[in-house]
């Protein structure tokens, strides 16, 4: 595979931010951090401004997972979303050049189904899967089946908040530790989930999630929220991957809850 499909590739794992949990006791934790480079008190060195940071409120876990939820739209109007039809515009920037695209997602949360297509001109790829069992086919691989961590990772992208999804399943006590720290030049909450790398970071002021990291490879930065039948849904997102130096970003332009989902629309490509 050549550098630029290695990076369409990663690319493709960027879509679905690997979760998951077990029931390992969490410990809490209230400590200040900042980003490398950054002090506590200013925004990163690119804003156009520097400002002093208002101090992050005192709350425990269980309210700022609760604030989120709430932020979010609640979790009754997240459990009323039975289906998602999701159609973005992608941009991956290099060294190497610019490359454009598209992703589709067809997601059937009611019959925990769905269909993913990425097209980047030089790489293509077609996923689905119905309950752990996938399937999986790109351009430089023919079609198989797909391994049950794969599925996992793929049905990251059906959550309509992924700290409401753990939590509701798992309890908040999915969550390792909640810190105060800076991420993208505002106070937000860390949160690191039990035996898992990603981390999640909460604007402190909206309590919606900010971005995502997964140290020493990749940050997540999330924007352009709009209210989509109750619930609040990023529209924007930029991933920029450390180990390529490779910047993807993602500009939804069509969403869809509750649709009618057909078999065809999930099938596997002939």
């Amino acid at each position: 595979m050549t550098t630029s499909s290695q990076k369409m590739a990663v690319f493709v794992f960027c879509l679905g931010i690997i979760s998951g949990c077990t029931n390992e006791q969490p410990v809490e934790s209230t400590k200040t951090e900042v980003q490398p480079g950054q002090t506590a008190e200013t925004v990163p060195s690119n804003s156009p401004t520097q400002q002093i940071a208002e101090p992050i409120p005192e709350l425990n876990k269980a309210e700022i997972i609760e604030a989120h939820v709430r932020a979010v739209g609640g979790s009754e109007a997240i459990r009323k979303i039975k289906s998602i039809v999701r159609v973005s515009d992608v941009t991956s920037r290099s060294d190497a050049g610019e490359v454009t695209g598209t992703t589709t997602e067809v997601l059937d949360l009611a019959g925990e189904r769905g269909r993913v297509d990425t097209d980047l001109v030089e790489f293509k790829e077609a996923k689905g899967w119905q309950g752990m069992q996938g399937w999986r086919v790109n351009t430089f691989e023919p079609m198989r089946a797909s391994t049950v961590d794969e599925v996992g990772v793929d049905k990251i992208v059906v959550p309509i908040s992924i700290v409401q999804a753990i939590s509701g399943a798992f309890g908040v006590e999915a969550f390792r530790s909640i810190e105060n720290v800076q991420f993208n030049g505002k106070p937000c909450f860390k949160l690191t989930i039990v035996n898992n790398p990603l981390l999640v970071y909460l604007d402190a002021s909206t309590k919606l999630i900010e971005g995502f990291e997964i140290e020493q490879f990749m940050l997540i930065y999330l924007g352009d929220y709009q209210e989509v039948e109750g619930v609040k849904v990023p529209f924007y997102s930029k991933t920029d991957v450390k180990v390529l130096q490779t910047t993807f970003v993602s500009k939804v332009k069509q969403l869809n809850f509750n649709v009618e989902i057909t078999d065809d629309q999930l099938a596997k490509p002939k």
